[in-house]
């Protein structure tokens, strides 16, 4: 029974999935529908299907990869060759003899042709859709068994013929509604995409386009319009739009350009709309190529002119306004609002993460263009000191090095690197004297990337802990806190730069990640560049905090779930994907949560599957921990819409979502108890995920988290009726 059920399993995904393909989905109705439409000629569906499971029976017995199989990589060119011999040719044994060689013959072109383009970073396209049927036309020209078929010449006995009197009657309806031609043209191109020629098809297909992807839907009209009226402009022939397969190049092409591969926006819209004329151009200047052989163009243009602006695209120097899709969701809306989202969080992300050079409470005492002596090339460093509650850096009398508070205390290494220089041997300076011939004083130089270098001066004499060659950690002590070079009383003055010699001039980068004071109000900053007299910390992972988030991969997580209806129990699995980036799964919803947990904060990154699970209101529950214990501290973040939002607001946003959003997401989160501030074995966090549409709030959860015991022992989630809690059982 379980072996039906695996076979079930696998004809049902590679087929739903060899149709979604076609339209760069993985939705399973929009599938279904598609699926229909196909088999408005039902001749055409049948042989569609037919090429697909035969397909996939192949590539199962040849052991291909079952990753590419079953996401519809390898048999979707199989479905095209089988619908488009079901329009070409009647059924009979031979047909399906001819059929079975086929779809071998495009299965391999596709085995081959995808490891080709995947090392060029591009997609397979149609390409083997395209060899394959020019084979397999060309080559049953000699076969007399393989006979052509009459459908479409008499329309009415054709619609008859698979659809009675139902399809007739629908079609005369249609007809008399007076639909303008260009329409109908419009319906008939998307119904050919399926080799139907007739607008019932078209109709279904751009039915189910509109419910699965409002930016792809109006994509199709962008690009179907631009070719329609530049082949007006050029006086071209517009009967190749409607009977030729021209129509749905230009639709397939903004598609695939404006929404799929690149992130939709203004110039992904402008690039769908220039792409149609030059398609124009492709199908001029090819045709006269294969009219000789009798040969239809069919996805070819579409084809070729994605293929060059996708590799011209990937060979840029610098990437402005066009961005290609990194992670692929096949769904224009929710690859933009993950990137959109994406951006807001991490739009100041530095590739090396650099923190504080200390532990503690600091104040800033000169910051970045600074009134003494952080100007012109050397503006963009910082210098730190100790102050007491009345704002002094010294206990009485003040006199002696010593009396200051950062004296002597330990300066950290700000970032994985290797020590290149160390300037050692230059004594302190006399409270209130300076050294000017040692500027620096005793300095260290950290290199962390081929361009960026940190540098930390003034430094004890004698102090250094490591020396010049060593590797060295985040935190690892460097040396301690001293008063030489210019220097009149003990200091750190901290910069980064792009070459490694002292007196360099200074970069402007941020710190990754430290928390303000402010009387007894803590405040989480993430990459920025702290201000002069800001009292700072690094933040240090609590135990508690640091164990409960402590995913690792092959751990499972076990929830006893209660939400008023039903109790249940929930187990997730702690993985890793091929890029090593790790996820919380659930079985149970087959739900997937991205997470990163960089030592400073957890967070997650996306989700997908179920937004009713637990996992996902876990999801925007802890979307962003910092693993440091601050009474009463807020951290604040953003969610992607896609899934928070339903109904005909996010209809109307995702119409407009690549010119204009106007739909918001807010995550706050809070600090609300710890039995113990110092080492808390108990810490209550309380957050909050809402929705605003117009600056009013259209949807609000709250939750509450408890950590003991090492773990997340208990989660709640309140919204409206809904009241969930999970208890931690394992």
């Amino acid at each position: 029974m379980d072996k039906i059920k695996s076979y079930f399993h696998f004809f049902r995904t590679g087929i739903t999935a060899s149709y979604n393909q076609v339209f760069f989905s993985d939705n399973k109705w929009f599938a279904l529908a598609l699926f229909i439409a196909s088999f408005t000629d039902v001749s055409v569906g049948i042989s569609g299907l037919t090429s697909v499971f035969m397909a996939l029976i192949i590539a199962r017995v040849a052991g291909f990869n079952t990753l590419y199989i079953l996401s519809g990589t390898y048999t979707y060119n199989v479905l095209l060759v089988g619908l488009t011999m079901g329009a070409y040719f009647q059924l009979n044994a031979v047909f399906f003899v001819i059929l079975l060689l086929a779809s071998i013959i495009t299965l391999l072109l596709s085995v081959w042709l995808s490891a080709r383009m995947a090392s060029k970073k591009l997609p397979l396209l149609s390409l083997p859709f395209v060899l394959g049927i020019w084979i397999i036309l060309l080559s049953t020209r000699s076969f007399g068994a393989m006979g052509l078929n009459e459908r479409g010449i008499f329309t009415f006995n054709e619609l008859w013929s698979y659809g009675g009197m139902t399809f007739v009657t629908l079609y005369q309806k249609l007809n008399d509604l007076g639909l303008p031609q260009l329409l109908i043209i419009y319906l008939k191109s998307m119904g050919a995409i399926f080799f139907q020629n007739n607008i019932i098809s078209g109709l279904l297909i751009t039915l189910g386009l509109i419910i699965f992807s409002r930016i792809a839907f109006s994509l199709s009209v962008i690009g179907f319009l631009s070719g329609y009226f530049f082949c007006t402009l050029v006086q071209g022939n517009l009967s190749d739009i409607e009977y030729s397969y021209i129509g749905f190049n230009y639709i397939l092409t903004a598609m695939a350009i404006g929404g799929f591969f690149l992130i939709p926006s203004v110039g992904s819209y402008v690039l769908a709309a220039v792409s149609a004329p030059l398609i124009s151009l492709f199908v001029g200047a090819l045709s006269k190529i294969t009219t000789g052989y009798m040969l239809s163009l069919y996805s070819l243009p579409f084809t070729m002119v994605v293929l060059l602006i996708l590799y011209a695209l990937n060979n840029r120097y610098s990437i402005k306004y066009l961005y290609i899709v990194q992670y692929q969701l096949y769904s224009p809306e929710k690859n933009f609002y993950l990137f959109h989202n994406y951006t807001e969080r991490f739009k100041k992300d530095s590739f090396v993460h650099i923190h504080l050079p200390f532990y503690g409470e600091w104040t800033v005492s000169q910051g970045h263009s600074g009134n003494m002596t952080h100007k012109d090339e050397w503006r963009f460093a910082l210098d730190f000191v100790v102050e007491d509650d009345t704002k002094k850096t010294y206990r009485m009398p003040g006199q002696q090095v010593s009396d200051f508070y950062c004296y002597h205390l330990p300066v950290l290494a700000p970032a994985d690197g290797n020590v290149i220089t160390i300037q050692d041997g230059i004594a302190d300076n006399v409270i209130g004297d300076v050294d000017l011939h040692n500027n620096w004083g005793n300095t260290i130089i950290i290199k962390h990337t081929e361009y960026l270098y940190s540098k930390i001066s003034h430094l004890k004499k004698d102090s250094f802990k490591v020396k010049v060659g060593d590797a060295v950690k985040k935190g690892d002590v460097l040396a301690l806190c001293g008063n030489s070079g210019r220097s009149p009383e003990p200091h750190v003055h901290f910069q980064l730069q792009s070459t490694p010699y002292i007196g360099a001039k200074t970069l402007d980068y941020p710190i990754s990640y430290y928390v303000s004071k402010n009387a007894n109000t803590y405040k989480l900053h993430s990459f920025a560049v702290p201000k002069e007299g800001d009292v700072i910390l690094r933040p240090l992972p609590t135990p508690l905090m640091e164990q409960a988030f402590h995913f690792i991969p092959g751990m499972k997580l076990m929830f006893d779930v209660n939400n008023g209806k039903e109790k249940y129990i929930e187990t997730w699995d702690v993985c890793t994907d091929i890029y090593n980036l790790s996820y919380l799964y659930c079985p149970r919803t087959k739900s997937v949560a991205y997470f990163t947990n960089n030592g400073t904060l957890f967070y997650f990154t996306s989700f997908t599957g179920d937004k009713n699970s637990l996992l996902y209101y876990f999801y925007l529950g802890m979307h962003k921990v910092l693993l440091s214990y601050f009474q009463d501290i807020s951290i604040e973040d953003k969610f992607p819409i896609e899934g928070f939002y339903k109904g005909p607001v996010k209809i109307i946003q995702d119409l407009i979502a690549p010119f204009f959003v106007f739909l918001k997401t807010s995550y706050k989160a809070a600090y609300m108890y710890a039995d113990n501030a110092s080492s808390p074995s108990t810490i209550k966090i309380r957050s909050e995920a809402k929705a605003f549409a117009n600056q009013r709030t259209t949807r609000a959860i709250s939750f509450e988290t408890e950590l003991t015991h090492k773990t997340i022992k208990r989660f709640i989630v309140k919204e409206k009726d809904l009241c969930l809690t999970a208890e931690h059982i394992g």
